[in-house]
């Protein structure tokens, strides 16, 4: 049973935060991501309303993995203020002893959550930063933790193109076990061009706690597009790299105050297929 404990504690370090929060995840989520949703890829993205924003998603991963996600955002003057919450669900784990048995196998549960409190504010008519403070937790078994992290990323736009920059989950250590755990810190940049008729978009990240620069697991990519069918309507595609490439598909429609999307992707080394639908609206 230890020995399993151990493994699930070196291998996990919270890497529930590398996994998508919404359905933008799917996609090249460091320079598209836009409104509450951006509070989980890139705080400098993140637009608040006059109105009050709520954004929520559900999330199917891999194996019996699944995650919620919700944000409330509201801007004050020319601040943009949100906060949100996920929690990530590990899914029923097999509790095995160290030594060869004939009971049945016991299962239990593992999973993370994270509170986030992040604001933007302009720097200049094209030029923004945003910032997310997080307090994050982590069960697995009768073992739990918690850390602090930030978020800090500056973003340019124009009309037509944007350039993004930021760090992520930066801070603290999760104490599990006696065993202190790296948060999965990572460095991004990220940038869109709207040909009018589908924006063009590309994000690379390095991951800082994962390996050694001249690491392959070190990097993520993604390229990807989005295409407008009708006023409320786009669909987008993306093309993506984690140890290996893979696809990601979806659509958002948008009627009014309403905000519907739906992402999928099928997960590199036969992991399965992702399944990622949210809902925002205002009041």
């Amino acid at each position: 049973m230890n020995a399993i404990i151990l493994f699930i504690v070196a291998t996990s370090g919270v890497n529930s935060l590398l996994l998508p929060a919404s359905p933008v995840g799917l996609t090249t989520s460091f320079s598209i991501s836009a409104d509450a949703e951006a509070l989980f890829y890139n705080p400098a993205n993140f637009d608040a309303g006059e109105n009050y924003s709520i954004w929520c998603s559900y999330n199917r991963f891999y194996l019996s993995m699944q995650s919620v996600s919700l944000a409330l955002s509201k801007r004050f003057g020319s601040v943009s203020v949100g906060f949100a919450l996920l929690n990530f669900d590990y899914g029923d784990i097999e509790l095995r002893p160290d030594y060869p048995h004939d009971d049945s196998v016991p299962y239990y549960s593992a999973h993370d959550f994270s509170c986030i409190l992040g604001s933007s504010f302009n720097l200049s008519k094209q030029g923004k930063v945003g910032v997310n403070l997080k307090y994050i937790t982590e069960s697995i078994y009768v073992y739990s933790g918690y850390g602090f992290a930030c978020d800090i990323s500056f973003a340019y736009t124009n009309e037509k193109s944007g350039l993004s920059f930021g760090a992520s989950n930066m801070g603290t250590k999760v104490t599990l076990r006696n065993e202190e755990v790296n948060l999965p810190a990572y460095i991004s940049l990220g940038g869109f061009y709207d040909l009018s008729k589908v924006c063009l978009s590309a994000d690379a990240h390095y991951l800082v706690n994962t390996a050694t620069l001249e690491d392959t697991e070190a990097y993520e990519f993604s390229v990807g597009a989005r295409v407008p069918l009708h006023d409320i309507l786009s669909v987008h595609a993306s093309f993506m790299y984690r140890e290996e490439f893979y696809p990601g598909f979806g659509f958002e429609i948008k009627p009014g105050v309403f905000t519907i999307k739906y992402s999928g992707a099928f997960f590199p080394k036969d992991l399965g297929m992702v399944n990622t639908l949210g809902i925002g609206f205002d009041f």
